[in-house]
């Protein structure tokens, strides 16, 4: 006797083929149980058009169709019908798999609180599960409280301690308390548990970044690098410390990689920008600033590295524009109303000036920089000389707290000289009237090397980037610089600098004169 073949419906097989006018699926509940299987391989596919047309030629549905309609609607960013469709499936089967889908849904929608209960919940089912205890401490610490949040990721990682999430978690919630010897020393045993990890050993690099430990950093970048060549966190922070030492062309071919993979990525544009600016292709970096401006018109750095670019090139209305665009972002940013101070000096607006040098050091009355400015600018406006011995005393006095606590490299000893122009500590003597500031700090290059006379520039890092570190923007050269071109880049100001076709362009004044707005108040952009 001949076996014969089972055969397979043709729904299935071919969902066109089949009787006229016949649904494409059965309705039979024993039917629809038996094709789960389909289901589970269409979202494994990605085909949720066809999974919701199942759904939808369905009279009954099952656990599992509600569970993988939920599914869907997440994928899809619909989460509130995702949570209704998940709280049936526990309605109808409380499992431990529902329970954390309800909770996860929850988290997702922002209630911390209620996703916290639904995790305490599966807990009762279970308490070797790694995914929960992870959770917990994450809700927590988007609740800001530290203190659990640790408790219930030290948990996880007694669970499994290979976890690289974990591991990442922790370290962020130790940075958040500001402890970064313990974030530290959480990122170094994930290393050893995942010595394959790129993300963990960029997260170390960045904190001897912080530190100035320029090797430590560049060598954890290495690491992640040797492992990922392609990861863009870590190739952004090995540039940015090779754009520190002031190797600007080997940066350039480093950020091709990044900008291969991320076109529109502002850091990118920025960084690019001020490897031109430091090899002194200004067109080129204009360009490339403009760029990252238009692509994150909200990011204070930015408009804080145009500004320093125009006053560069002696376009004081620029920047002066691009300083009060940067403090309506953030009017607590103390560089930016010392950089403006300068602006406005220059543009002749000594009452301005002073009020934007007064509100920096009242933000920050410990930076070197600003100190050193603001007594430039008391010199030129002939203040008298005991003020000016007043700021200078400020000024040596930052300068060593802060030569005590950095690296020796981080701040510029140029700005002694300079000070010691001004007035000299000892005999108290001045030897100069006037003095022009140049907000352009020199790179810090090693010391193997020549200083050479190019300004430093402010990087992006990774993360959230920190203070600008413009060490010594008041160095006037001892060699008189030759003139610097002018780049023609636009200025806002209505319209009123068109060229007309056929019409030659009127005549402008060197130092135009700003609008006073004396009602303001010192906290407001001027």
């Amino acid at each position: 006797m001949a076996m014969t073949k089972a055969a397979v419906p043709p729904s299935i097989l071919k969902p066109s083929a089949g009787l006229v006018g016949a649904p494409k699926w059965p309705n039979d509940l024993a039917s629809i149980d038996k094709y789960n299987w389909l289901l589970h391989v269409m979202y494994g596919r990605g085909e949720y058009d066809r999974i919701q047309q199942f759904i939808r030629s369905q009279s009954q549905k099952n656990s599992y169709m509600t569970y993988i309609q939920a599914l869907v609607h997440r994928q899809e960013g619909r989460i509130v019908e995702a949570l209704d469709l998940f709280q049936t499936c526990v309605i109808e089967n409380p499992s431990l798999l529902n329970i954390k889908q309800v909770a996860k849904s929850l988290a997702l929608l922002g209630r911390y609180r209620a996703a916290i209960d639904a995790y305490k919940e599966a807990l009762t089912r279970t308490s070797t599960e790694w995914e929960i205890f992870h959770n917990l401490g994450l809700c927590y610490m988007q609740l800001r409280e530290f203190t659990e949040a640790k408790q219930y990721l030290l948990q996880a990682l007694q669970i499994s301690e290979i976890q690289e999430a974990s591991y990442l978690a922790l370290g962020k919630i130790y940075m958040l308390e500001g402890a970064r010897d313990e974030a530290e020393a959480i990122f170094e045993r994930g290393a050893r548990r995942n010595p394959e990890s790129p993300t963990i050993f960029t997260q170390i690099g960045l904190l001897a970044f912080e530190r100035a430990h320029y090797t430590k950093a560049f060598e954890c970048f290495g690491t992640a690098l040797t492992f990922c060549p392609t990861h863009t966190p870590a190739i952004m922070a090995a540039c940015q410390v090779i754009q520190k030492h002031g190797d600007a062309d080997v940066a350039l071919s480093k950020y091709r990689i990044v900008y291969g993979r991320k076109p529109e990525c502002a850091q990118v544009w920025n960084n690019i920008g001020m490897c031109f600016f430091s090899k002194k292709k200004f067109v080129a970096a204009v360009s490339c600033l403009k760029r990252a401006n238009y692509l994150a018109p909200f990011e204070l750095y930015i408009l804080y590295n145009l500004a320093l670019v125009h006053l560069y090139l002696q376009q004081n209305a620029s920047a002066a524009i691009f300083l009060q665009s940067a403090i309506r972002l953030n009017r607590k940013h103390a560089p930016s109303y010392a950089l403006l101070g300068v602006a406005l000096s220059k543009l002749n607006d000594p009452e301005n000036a002073l009020r934007a040098y007064t509100y920096s050091l009242k933000l920050n009355p410990t930076d070197p920089m600003t100190l050193l400015n603001y007594a430039i600018f008391q010199t030129n406006t002939g203040v008298s000389k005991s003020i000016i011995d007043t700021t200078l005393q400020q000024f040596y006095q930052s300068y060593t707290e802060r030569a005590s606590s950095l690296n020796q490299r981080e701040l510029d000893a140029s700005m002694l000289e300079i000070a010691g122009k001004l007035v000299a500590p000892i005999s108290g003597t001045v030897s100069q009237s006037t003095y022009e500031p140049l907000p352009l700090p020199k790179p810090a290059v090693p010391a193997q090397q020549e200083q050479a006379d190019v300004p430093s520039t402010f990087v992006f890092s990774p993360r959230k980037p920190a203070e600008v570190k413009a060490n010594g923007e008041d160095v006037v050269p001892n060699n008189p610089a030759p003139e610097i071109p002018m780049v023609k880049t636009k200025i806002f100001d209505d319209g009123r600098h068109r060229r007309q076709r056929g019409k030659a362009l009127p005549t402008l004044p060197s130092h135009p004169d700003p609008a006073q707005n004396d009602g303001q108040d010192e906290s407001t952009v001027f």
